[in-house]
């Protein structure tokens, strides 16, 4: 008895701990070949760390100093990155440690979903 309500309340756990991501990753744009579609497709192991090196608000652009980025096969650096519409940047600024989903699409490198570093 005492395993099946741990279980339960794991799976609890868990279901609340993964709500708000899920609710950010269906929310947008949706349909496939979007950035939207492909955070769908990427496992919650897809964050990266990094810290934020400058925030351009007016370009919806973050300078992040990052690990490196298991997803896309690249090392550490520190690069320039397009945030995606649906993500406030109200709150961040340089020196902010961060998590983060980075995609690629033609070169141009955006982040589809952020939170603080825990």
């Amino acid at each position: 008895m005492r395993s099946a309500i741990a279980a339960s309340a794991a799976i609890a756990a868990f279901a609340f701990a993964t709500a708000p991501a899920q609710a950010q990753m269906n929310h947008g744009h949706g349909g496939h070949g979007t950035p939207q579609a492909a955070l769908t497709d990427v496992a919650a192991s897809s964050f990266s760390e990094g810290t934020v090196r400058r925030v351009d608000a007016a370009a919806r652009k973050l300078t992040i100093a990052h690990g490196p980025l298991t997803n896309l096969g690249m090392p550490p650096m520190t690069m320039m990155f397009e945030v995606a519409k649906d993500i406030s940047l109200e709150g961040i600024s340089a020196g902010d440690r961060i998590r983060f989903v980075a995609h690629e699409e033609n070169g141009t490198f955006s982040v589809l979903q952020l939170e603080a570093a825990r």
